[in-house]
């Protein structure tokens, strides 16, 4: 793997009210140039803000540390391409077959953006993206040194 695909939940535990220090210890010694970001990341949290009324005081800081995370990621940010949602097709076909349900949506999509770019998919969702046969690394609970870098 070349590096890690910070989910959603990773990237804002810095700004939570009581952050764990475990997680920002690990993201702090983490190289830029090895870290990306999903599109679904920014739609995420586009969705938490449109879900607050317009007189929300939180609206403005969602926005804030959205435009933070875009400017943080420049060049960094991957999209969905036919090469990702093939291969979530295929992964979600496998977990539907296998477990018999169907696979949350988003996290298969970084499943699936996360193995095309050779990346770990960092997430507090683990279980489910596991299922998937993605590595996927937790954290807030796993040893990064299971996780080797190959550049």
């Amino acid at each position: 793997m070349r590096g890690w695909l910070l989910d959603t939940n990773v990237v804002s535990e810095p700004v939570r009210p009581n952050p764990d220090a475990r997680v920002l210890a690990w993201l702090s010694a983490l190289p830029n140039d090895r870290t990306f970001i999903s599109i679904l990341t920014i739609g995420e949290i586009g969705k938490g803000i449109e879900a607050l009324r317009p007189d929300d005081g939180r609206r403005s800081k969602l926005s804030a540390f959205r435009g933070l995370l875009e400017a943080r990621f420049v060049g960094r940010v991957l999209s969905l391409d036919d090469d990702v949602v093939r291969t979530w097709g295929a992964m979600t076909g496998r977990y539907r077959r296998e477990f018999g349900g169907e696979a949350h949506a988003v996290d298969a999509l970084l499943a699936a953006t996360a193995e095309r770019n050779r990346l770990y998919l960092a997430t507090r969702n683990v279980r489910d993206v596991r299922a998937l046969a993605t590595p996927a690394f937790n954290p807030w609970t796993d040893d990064p040194a299971a996780f080797p870098i190959q550049l």
